[in-house]
């Protein structure tokens, strides 16, 4: 995506992979919610980059469920002591939070009880499909000015949208974009959401280390090229250039150069709500 444009060929490559990209999980169950001796082995399982922690759910429910205390069942999932935004695709979360390209799997604990109802969204019926649906709305109106193509969805075509998202089908949700008006951009904008950790994530700092943009970018041809280097001074216009050259970004779990096309990065690694995820993290780390 630096320099000479890729082939046809090349980018429906770039696709498939990216569509099909998983992150390999070790979920470990709390110390207070086992009720057994010894304690359950650890459950290993992929998930999809482009899906939400929720989809490995039922499959942590009957690794754990034996051993669980008696109560309702409300899953959750922290990373160094602090809960995970399940709304924000798994993969741009294991971008975000991993220290190190050694941490694979990446090792979660996973909770039934205890809710942190003041951190995170609960998860209930079709939460996940609802958000995923704004947050396609919200796409929606950056590309076209309007969000109706969306909203005007029929019940039938929202669950054939949302079955190609959960089951990582890029030929098949694709066709169903074209097929429902939603991969027509009117409009040479772009919807980007730009994660930025400063410091190493954990108990003490939380979320709070995160700085978090949501923005629209405009990528006219007729313009000079826009690169991550020039949204990322637009966007952090306290960072000075020195202070850019400290930080790495990570799409879709490459690590990328900042001088990077932005409409390159959008055109082939976008995700299914068609924004486009990038994180910035110390470049030690």
């Amino acid at each position: 995506m630096e320099g000479t444009k890729p082939t046809t060929s090349q980018a429906a490559d770039v696709q498939r992979e990216h569509w099909r990209g998983a992150v390999a999980l070790k979920l470990e169950l709390h110390p207070d919610e086992v009720t057994t001796v010894p304690p359950p082995a650890p459950l290993f399982v992929l998930a999809p980059r482009l899906g939400y922690l929720p989809q490995v759910a039922q499959q942590a429910l009957e690794h754990f469920g034996s051993v669980l205390p008696p109560g309702e069942n409300e899953i959750w999932f922290e990373y160094q002591g602090v809960p995970l935004k399940w709304h924000i695709p798994t993969g741009s979360l294991f971008d975000l939070l991993s220290e190190g390209d050694g941490q694979y799997p990446w090792c979660l604990t996973v909770h039934f009880r205890s809710y942190p109802r003041n951190i995170l969204q609960q998860v209930t019926g079709d939460s996940m499909q609802a958000s995923y649906f704004n947050s396609l709305k919200e796409s929606a109106y950056v590309l076209t000015g309007s969000s109706n193509s969306v909203m005007s969805l029929t019940k039938k075509s929202q669950q054939e949208l949302w079955q190609n998202v959960l089951q990582s089908q890029d030929v098949e949700f694709f066709a169903n974009m074209q097929k429902m008006d939603l991969a027509k951009p009117t409009r040479s904008r772009i919807p980007i959401r730009v994660y930025h950790r400063e410091k190493v994530f954990d108990s003490f700092t939380g979320w709070k280390s995160i700085d978090y943009l949501s923005k629209s970018f405009d990528i006219d041809a007729e313009k000079d090229e826009l690169t991550a280097r020039h949204l990322f001074r637009d966007c952090l216009k306290s960072h000075s250039e020195e202070e850019l050259g400290k930080v790495k970004l990570v799409v879709a779990g490459v690590e990328l150069s900042l001088d990077v096309n932005v409409g390159d990065m959008y055109s082939h690694l976008k995700n299914a709500d068609n924004w486009l995820y990038l994180v910035l993290k110390p470049a030690t780390s």
